[in-house]
């Protein structure tokens, strides 16, 4: 699916957010950055057969930013950027030494039940930057969904108090809960022009909705 990566000089907790990554993103590979430019992490998928390079950036010790690029040697090119609220680490959800899944099969993302259309758009999104199928949730259960479609892992948009989140489901590790990393967006954009942002959001609603 894809090359995972970070910044260069990394954090501790970025490291292990790339680590989770590959946790939940089937026949994925996290790769330590050392001093590779951005053509030799091209050059390392391209020879890997990924179709994608994701790089997590860091700010103050955290990840920061995810930034998914189109490994094609005819055809590269920045898809799209998702910048962070924050995450929470599998190790810090009470999951430790899940194996990375290296049998081919999807990813499926989805949504939370009785979310807004702008958690639709970004599950459709979140599908386009990772290479993953995109299922309307409907009144369909999560394990009805990877049955569906043949599958282990699962992507779930939800609500979060600060914009939304991404949550993973692994039933092969658990069958009720998410495993992780939990990631906070608070932003979205495409390269093509589409985007989101929290605050705007925010704006749009009445001042009736909005809460403290």
């Amino acid at each position: 699916m894809m090359l995972i990566t970070t910044s260069h000089r990394p954090t501790r907790r970025t490291r292990s957010f790339g680590h989770d990554l590959e946790k939940v993103f089937p026949g994925s590979l996290y790769l330590t950055r050392g001093k590779k430019t951005l053509h030799d992490l091209l050059m390392e998928a391209y020879d890997r057969n990924y179709e994608r390079l994701l790089i997590v950036n860091v700010w103050k010790g955290n990840p920061l930013k995810m930034t998914f690029i189109r490994v094609d040697p005819e055809d590269w090119g920045y898809l799209g950027y998702l910048y962070l609220h924050g995450i929470k680490l599998q190790r810090e959800i009470g999951f430790r030494d899940i194996r990375p899944i290296r049998e081919e099969m999807p990813l499926v993302v989805t949504t939370a039940k009785r979310v807004g259309l702008d958690h639709v758009a970004f599950a459709q999104v979140f599908a386009e930057l990772t290479g993953g199928k995109f299922v309307p949730r409907k009144e369909r259960s999560l394990l009805g969904i990877v049955d569906r479609y043949n599958t282990d892992v699962l992507s779930v948009i939800e609500r979060h108090p600060r914009g939304m989140a991404v949550d993973f489901y692994r039933f092969d590790v658990e069958k009720k809960n998410p495993i992780g990393p939990l990631i906070s967006v608070k932003i979205w954009i495409m390269e093509d022009g589409r985007r989101w942002e929290y605050k705007g959001a925010l704006l749009k609603k009445k001042p009736g909705q909005l809460k403290e």
